[in-house]
């Protein structure tokens, strides 16, 4: 009994000893990973380490040229602020052009309208008197003694008709039909103006005595006739079907006439240019007003 007290006495007494001993080393081990390396000459370089620095050197990537260099961010602020009154001043450039543009344009348009009233201020009052359809009848080409003849037969015309309404109002049958058939009499031997000095000269005439003597378009209806044959507004249509005019009624009389759908020649002048087409006769699809221009071959 008492050998088996010693013996455990004995191993609880060496167990302390082997722990003593233990701490003993950790604590030796301790203070000399603690304790700075005395001084002394540098070691001699590995002879491997040149190697290993220039294979890093060439696996290593190369270094970002955005991040090398980069400015600071009150550098970058600075050129952004730079570039924000640059295009302010671009902008401010823009609206001044932009301004001085419409100003221009509108010194154009007020002197087209300027010259547009001028011209219809220039434009000679229709002849009011015998002489003075005389005269204007000589300007234009007309002989003397032809425009003598055609003034006093169209005089003489005028009075006939007035007389006619007269009579027919004291007896009570104007308006009737007795009183349309004694002026179609009357008339019946009325050469039109334009058939007796031509066209060219009539033409002229028109143009002497102030008169309208051109078909102008006004404006065009999209997918109508006149569209798909070319006319644009401003055209000046010179003939229809070979046959010139002087007037829109004539244009809109004469696209009723013939058969419906074939086609006839229209002479357009755009710009001054003499333009043909062709087109359907019917309906053009566009909008007419008389326009006065000085005849031109």
């Amino acid at each position: 009994m008492r050998s088996t007290q010693s013996l455990s006495l004995a191993g609880f007494i060496g167990g302390v000893l082997i722990g003593a001993a233990s701490m003993a080393g950790f604590q030796a081990m301790t203070d000399s990973d603690l304790t700075p390396p005395e001084s002394g000459p540098p070691a001699a370089p590995d002879a491997a380490e040149p190697i290993a620095n220039a294979a890093l050197a060439v696996i290593s990537p190369p270094p970002d040229p955005l991040s090398v260099g980069a400015p600071p961010p009150s550098a970058r602020a600075e050129t952004s602020e730079t570039s924000m009154r640059q295009l302010e001043r671009q902008v401010q450039d823009l609206r001044i052009r932009l301004v001085s543009l419409e100003q221009s344009m509108a010194q154009m348009i007020a002197t087209t309208a300027r010259q547009t009233h001028s011209a219809e201020a220039r434009r000679p009052d229709p002849p009011r008197t015998t002489s003075a359809r005389r005269a204007a009848l000589v300007a234009a080409g007309v002989e003397h003694a032809v425009a003598e003849r055609i003034v006093l037969r169209d005089a003489q015309r005028s009075l006939d008709q007035l007389a006619l309404r007269d009579q027919a109002t004291r007896e009570g049958w104007f308006g009737t039909e007795e009183y349309r058939e004694q002026l179609t009499r009357l008339n019946a031997d009325a050469r039109p103006l334009r058939e007796e000095i031509g066209d060219d000269t009539y033409d002229l005439y028109l143009f002497t005595t102030g008169a309208d003597n051109r078909v102008a378009v006004d404006s065009v209806i999209p997918g109508s006739a006149a569209e798909f044959a070319g006319l644009q507004p401003g055209d000046l249509i010179e003939a229809y079907a070979d046959e010139r005019l002087f007037d829109f009624s004539e244009l809109r009389r004469k696209t009723t006439e013939g058969e419906a759908g074939e086609l006839v020649a229209v002479r357009l002048r755009r710009d001054g240019a003499v333009i043909d087409t062709w087109i359907p006769r019917g309906p053009l699809g566009v909008t007419l007003d008389s326009a006065r221009f000085l005849p031109r071959p």
